[in-house]
């Protein structure tokens, strides 16, 4: 879909009512939508298969590391992304305009942070040799890796998600050759592992300057500093739900004991494949949002959309894993099966609530309403943690997990009702190329 096609499409601001082109633009939005459902299913499913085949093909203890390389890898890449490319959402017409300068920046910025994690790889090396080396491994591959994601936030922001569904799948097809030979090898070796993890994810990477050659890539912080007005608050926003994140595991740990941990990570891991694909349904409602010259209607039926598909979805998996058999969550998890059990209820309930969010998330950053929806990250970061450490102290971990789902029902009625009360329309004041 051109720009043109995009921006053509509209709703009636003063009537409310349909007209012929919105008709249209609701049939595209649930065809991109779509398209996007998919990708994102094939990209949670390529992170479980990482995870089991690196249990399969690695000892335990270089498990461990491997561990602690992914947890590496989402740090990184989820800075990057809030720096790069969660900005080119509300700014659409300058990504397909100029992504070259886009990805000469996400290259740049990668490239520094690749330097840390090689610098930090090298360092651990001297104390622990194989994970040293696998940081290193992973660091050499950051940039060409955070590209291939980069790829995938422009295809949303551009309105043309099968390019990100073409990353995907070109990623998972390579990574399963690549891991393939590693187990064919009989090699138990982490930085082997995480050559062929990686390095298949910097090859689909190579994809993305082929797909927007026409445009010059101009290495630089141009991009950056264009949009740093939004691009400082989703790192903010970033920053503070990581802290969150590390802060609940610490507390866990502190109050509970390991076992406890060892649970919540078992919970957290049988949300994952949720988790990812609201954060994707997010962005590409950010980049409908964004290009919307019309009023409330359009912004209310985006909203309708976005949470039916999030919360429906999230109904279903919650009713999927509350009928797991016992021996097919000891497949999955093993000997943490047990411990996680218990805190499904609670965890599902996390889960429809985080589906009921969705919506409203995607239509106030697509309405460049940046810093209050900072103000929300950053408040509901306070309201969770505080929660969730309360919980801990009344009943362990299933006390912490019921106190977080309590406390993520008072974080959805603070994205609705600032939604209600101040989100429904596009504030004429607001420069499209600014934030709040």
């Amino acid at each position: 879909m051109t720009a043109g096609e995009a921006t053509g499409e509209r709703v009636s601001a003063s009537t409310g009512s349909s007209t012929p082109g919105s008709t249209t633009a609701g049939s595209s939005a649930g065809r991109r939508l779509r398209t996007i459902t998919i990708d994102q299913a094939i990209s949670s499913a390529s992170n479980v298969l990482v995870s089991i085949l690196a249990a399969r093909a690695l000892g335990v203890s270089d498990f461990g590391w491997f561990g602690l390389v992914l947890i590496t890898y989402v740090a990184t890449q989820g800075a990057a992304r809030a720096l790069v490319g969660e900005p080119l959402l509300v700014r659409p017409v300058e990504a397909e305009s100029r992504p070259g300068e886009a990805i000469g920046t996400g290259l740049v910025l990668s490239a520094g942070i690749a330097l840390v994690v090689v610098a930090a790889g090298l360092v651990t090396s001297t104390v622990q040799r194989d994970l040293g080396l696998g940081l290193v491994a992973l660091g050499a591959f950051i940039p060409l890796v955070f590209l291939q994601d980069l790829g995938r936030y422009l295809a949303f922001a551009t309105h043309v998600p099968r390019r990100a569904l073409v990353l995907d799948l070109t990623w998972l097809v390579l990574l399963v050759v690549a891991i393939g030979v590693v187990l064919a090898s009989g090699s138990g070796s982490l930085v082997l592992f995480v050559v062929a993890w990686a390095g298949s994810g910097a090859l689909a990477g190579l994809l993305v300057p082929l797909s927007y050659r026409h445009s010059r890539i101009r290495l630089g912080l141009g991009w950056l500093r264009e949009t740093w007005p939004f691009s400082w608050r989703y790192a903010l926003s970033f920053a503070s739900m990581q802290g969150a994140s590390l802060g609940v595991s610490v507390a866990i740990v502190g109050i509970a004991g390991s076992r406890a941990l060892g649970a919540v990570r078992g919970a957290l891991l049988l949300l994952g494949p949720f988790t990812q694909f609201q954060a994707a349904a997010i962005a590409a409602g950010v980049a409908e949002v964004s290009r919307m010259e019309a009023g409330a209607a359009a912004v209310a039926r985006h909203v309708r959309r976005t949470t039916t598909l999030t919360a429906g979805l999230a109904v279903a998996n919650a009713t999927v894993l509350l009928l797991l058999p016992d021996a097919l969550g000891r497949l999955v998890l093993g000997a943490t099966w047990a411990p996680t059990e218990r805190l499904l209820w609670p965890a599902c309930v996390q889960m429809v609530l985080l589906g009921l969010i969705s919506g409203v998330r995607s239509a106030l950053l697509g309405l460049k309403v940046v810093r209050t929806t900072t103000t929300l990250d950053i408040v509901g970061t306070a309201v969770t943690l505080g929660s969730t450490v309360v919980g801990a102290f009344v009943n362990g971990s299933l006390g912490a997990f019921w106190f977080l789902a309590a406390a993520q029902g008072v974080v959805a009625i603070m994205w609705w009702g600032t939604y209600l009360t101040r989100g429904r329309l596009p504030d004429p004041t607001i420069d499209p190329n600014r934030s709040e």
